[in-house]
């Protein structure tokens, strides 16, 4: 019989049951400040995510915290919780959702939260080394959105991907800084940058949580962008260890389009990539 306590409070059926390396019950129709978004996870999905890779009073960090889904999910949980958000837009969101949950009354059990409007590049080198016992974002993905919408502006304005599964993909920012407006190659040093500075915030034996989609890119010589192998190798450059990696199955929600035919054939990518990295001394 297993009577050790599990490093997140965990009962071993419920580590059991939450070692699927396919996850598919944790998908949901979206809020409307998720449609104003256009690219956020359930909350389901983080409640998951940090009910499993922290505990209570540890500090969970959201460096692209975008509607601040993240922090909800961390304050119900009893975590400690910061964000940052570099858009104006979203930061204001994410505010206004904190206070519909009235989470003031996790001031009197030591919980605590913050959401701190800027570039994370630069507000991760103020938080104290070794003091992050998770972190767990979805990042932007390059300038993707840039193209995703000029293509179903000029070329598939009426196709199936666009009108069934009501994909309403939106430019972040216009902002320099803002990762969706960069280039592939940028974007991945940018990254790196951000890996190495969250190496030295985190607590050993601390995670570094990243969801991300792979993607194509039809008019490039090489079509298909292994994004969570990028993310993946550019956490291992810094330090972490890559400690698992999860899907997370998104075809409940998503139909079936027919896509190259019919001289071209590729399958529906209705999967995103959980990146599970790890600080290990």
């Amino acid at each position: 019989m297993i009577n050790k306590k599990s490093f997140n409070g965990l009962s071993t059926k419920d580590w059991t049951k939450n070692s699927r390396s396919v996850w598919n019950d944790v998908s949901s129709p979206r809020s409307k400040n998720a449609l104003k978004h256009g690219a956020t996870f359930p909350k389901k999905l983080s409640d998951r995510i940090i009910s499993i890779y922290s505990t209570k009073n540890d500090l969970v960090l959201d460096p692209f915290l975008g509607t601040g889904t993240t922090i909800l999910s961390a304050l119900e949980l009893k975590r400690n919780a910061i964000g940052f958000e570099l858009s104006e837009e979203f930061y204001n969101i994410a505010l206004e959702s904190l206070k519909i949950h009235d989470y003031n009354l996790f001031d009197t059990q030591n919980i605590n939260y913050n959401i701190i409007k800027g570039d994370c590049v630069e507000l991760i080198d103020k938080l104290e080394n070794d003091s992050v016992s998770l972190t767990f974002t979805s990042p932007p993905y390059a300038d993707l959105i840039h193209k995703v919408i000029d293509d179903r502006k000029n070329r598939h304005k009426k196709s199936a991907f666009v009108v069934d599964n009501n994909a309403t993909t939106r430019i972040y920012s216009n902002h320099e800084k803002d990762l969706g407006n960069m280039e592939f190659e940028t974007y991945i040093k940018v990254v790196k940058n951000i890996m190495k500075k969250l190496y030295y915030k985190t607590k050993p034996n601390g995670y570094n949580i990243w969801l991300v989609k792979d993607y194509r890119d039809t008019k490039n010589k090489i079509p298909y962008i292994d994004l969570h192998g990028n993310i993946a190798q550019s956490g291992i450059e810094a330090g972490f260890k890559y400690h698992d990696l999860i899907i997370w199955d998104q075809n409940e929600r998503r139909k079936l389009v027919l896509l190259g035919y019919p001289s071209v054939f590729y399958v529906n990518q209705n999967h995103s990539f959980i990146v599970v990295l790890r600080k290990t001394l």
